[in-house]
């Protein structure tokens, strides 16, 4: 498995799926390296809209749900089965009340990650976007990472 730092995680890519904190590594490589292994076109469009989430910002599944026209429990239901975590940041979404909600990699490694990218005052988040469809799918990837 191929694997990247990202802040207070290790993201591996098995070559259809990353994983948060994997247990072996085959491979090191940085995270703009990592970034080009993987092929975003086969990605459910719906997920998409957690690129236009910024870093250092939140949605909630409410909100994410009004944009897809959809329910927010179907926004938990896509975001659990998101075959990208951290990549495509599913980790940027949180419940209406603000408390974090589940995450793939534990709630300990989602409110590590929203600290690391700013989104945090304190325990909770406390800056809110809608998400948006993004134009460039390659240079929204390196931005939501801090890489552009």
């Amino acid at each position: 498995m191929i694997c990247s730092q990202y802040g207070p995680v290790v993201v591996g890519w098995d070559g259809s799926k990353t994983f948060v904190n994997p247990s072996r590594c085959s491979k090191r490589v940085g995270l703009a390296e990592f970034l080009e292994l993987i092929n975003i076109d086969e990605i459910d469009k719906r997920l998409l809209y957690l690129l236009g989430i910024p870093r250092g910002y939140v949605t909630t599944y409410k909100l994410y749900a009004e944009v897809l026209g959809t329910s927010p429990r179907h926004v938990g239901w896509l975001m659990a089965r998101n075959p990208l975590p951290v990549i495509l940041p599913c980790h940027r979404v949180v419940k209406s009340d603000f408390s974090l909600g589940g995450y793939t990699g534990g709630v300990e490694v989602k409110k590590k990650l929203l600290a690391y990218e700013g989104a945090l005052c304190g325990d909770r988040p406390c800056r809110v976007v809608r998400p948006r469809m993004i134009d460039d799918v390659r240079d929204a990837l390196f931005k939501s990472l801090g890489l552009a």
